[in-house]
């Protein structure tokens, strides 16, 4: 199956030139439980074979983000081959092994699968596929992103934040070094482990002394680092990488996203300090019409967040999102809001995009019930906590019924968001009700009566952009889950 797509990337980095390569696409193992998809992006013009994979482990899902982000990068010279998620139903259960092979001490870790030496085949059919689909290729150069439980600069027993190669590819492995380790701590670097190269059994091994490959294995870390940074740290390594092979020109560690195009949804969803970022993205990402990243702190720029037509800020603590995020990154995302681009904001999102605290992004004139009020035998409470998760009755009605999907009375989880009322600042939009609160949730006797009454679902616009700001977690309730993608539609750029 081929086609010509043209990557446009006036959306992606200022001045840059539009690029036509020819991109195939398929799946090895078509209508089977393990079917792989691949890519192949030919710039017709000579240069290196290059073979880029992610997901062979299904617990580390930066690989695969990061890999399905760079396969849309405007090559130049060469062929580009992209395995992105090689153990797929894995990466669905967040297990390390293929599942089906899961008690098979053998057979279970695909990266031990590949052949070890010349006339011996791969294990698993998948294995075999994916071995049969390289050879073919006879790429030059292999880069598998990986992920390790912690930096092995800290705790040698992981090789996590670092870069697996042969001795004759150290030179070419301390340039991705360098560039990655820019801005790091000391402590967490990334180290060169060039002596003995990847593991026997491994895909960049068997690529190496079986196809004569120059390969590497990138390990970013999963330990207390959001998807956001490790992707980000993939992106630049392998940015490096291409541009010293010559099949990029320009850096490309801040293209995330495809082009845009019609019917396409490109969505930024917060994922650092204070996110609970899953159950969003796991509905989003049900839908082929949204193409869905981690966006952190370090992505807070113009041309990055300009690749987008929606921000979700989702639940957690608004406080660390906020102040995650930066007084320089807030003014960032207003302006993608003033220009265009849609904000949904969940629970402490939904704090977020009010204008009651310092580390506010100021896009709607909302305050949030939050006073301290002395309970007797307790001290002095703040107001917003409101007790464990529960449902409660939300109320949908007027301009909401259009916009959410639902009309009338619905049983919404909640779990402490804001009770909002009309704020004082002027200067920003006031906002819409979109549906209310018709019963409470409360620990303390002063909460009694604030919440029925008070808006559930918020809208708002903000220059050329929109809001919608949720207090209850549609996304945590059975049924209602769809809620999301119809605000994220509402708001879109």
């Amino acid at each position: 199956m081929r086609w010509l797509t043209a990557l446009a990337l006036a959306t992606a980095l200022p001045g840059a030139l539009t690029a036509a390569p020819e991109v195939s696409r398929g799946e090895l193992g078509r209508g089977t439980s393990w079917e792989t998809p691949w890519w192949v992006i030919e710039s017709g013009k000579p240069g290196p074979t290059v073979l880029l994979v992610g997901g062979i482990h299904g617990n580390e899902p930066a690989g695969f983000r990061a890999a399905e982000q760079i396969r849309h990068w405007p090559i130049v010279r060469g062929k580009l081959l992209v395995l992105p998620q090689v153990n797929r139903l894995g990466l669905a259960a967040n297990l390390r092994w293929a599942p089906e092979y899961r008690n098979d001490r053998q057979k279970r870790d695909l990266n031990r699968n590949f052949p070890r030496q010349k006339a011996t085949e791969a294990i698993t059919p998948l294995c075999q596929a994916i071995w049969d689909f390289v050879s073919k290729a006879q790429p030059d150069w292999v880069f598998d992103l990986h992920e390790g439980f912690d930096v092995h600069r800290i705790n040698p027993k992981s090789v996590g934040s670092s870069i697996i190669t042969f001795p004759g590819e150290a030179s070419f492995g301390r340039a991705m070094l360098d560039a990655v380790n820019a801005g790091i701590e000391p402590l967490r670097h990334f180290s060169l482990l060039a002596k003995s190269g990847p593991a026997n059994g491994s895909l960049a091994r068997a690529c190496h002394r079986l196809l004569g490959a120059k390969s590497f294995i990138l390990e970013t870390t999963f330990r207390d680092q959001p998807v956001s940074l490790r992707t980000r740290q993939h992106r630049i390594m392998v940015s490096t990488a291409f541009q010293r092979l010559g099949i990029i020109d320009r850096d490309c560690s801040d293209i995330l996203c495809p082009a845009a195009r019609p019917g396409l949804t490109r969505v930024a969803v917060f994922d650092a300090a204070g996110a609970n970022e899953g159950k969003v993205l796991k509905v989003i990402g049900e839908e082929s019409r949204f193409f869905a990243c981690h966006v952190g702190p370090q992505d807070m720029k113009s041309r990055v967040l300009r690749q987008f037509e929606v921000m979700v800020f989702p639940g957690g603590s608004g406080s660390k999102q906020g102040q995650a995020i930066g007084s320089e990154g807030r003014q960032i995302v207003r302006h993608f809001v003033s220009g265009g681009g849609g904000v949904v904001g969940i629970c402490a999102g939904a704090y977020l995009c009010s204008s009651h605290y310092k580390w506010s992004l100021h896009l709607m004139n909302a305050s949030v019930f939050n006073k301290m009020v002395e309970v007797k035998g307790k001290g002095r409470k703040s107001m917003w906590y409101r007790g464990k998760p529960t449902d409660v009755d939300v109320e949908v009605s007027g301009e909401g019924v259009a916009i959410l999907g639902l009309e009338g009375l619905h049983s919404i989880r909640y779990h402490n968001g804001p009770i909002l009322s009309p704020g004082n600042a002027p200067s920003v939009p006031a906002y819409r009700p979109l549906a209310f609160f018709r019963t409470e949730n409360g620990i303390y006797e002063a909460q009694k009566g604030t919440m029925v009454g008070a808006p559930a679902v918020v809208a708002s616009d903000f220059g050329k952009g929109k809001i919608l700001a949720i207090s209850p977690h549609f996304e945590s309730t059975p049924g209602q889950e769809k809620v999301i993608l119809r605000a994220i539609d509402f708001v879109r750029r």
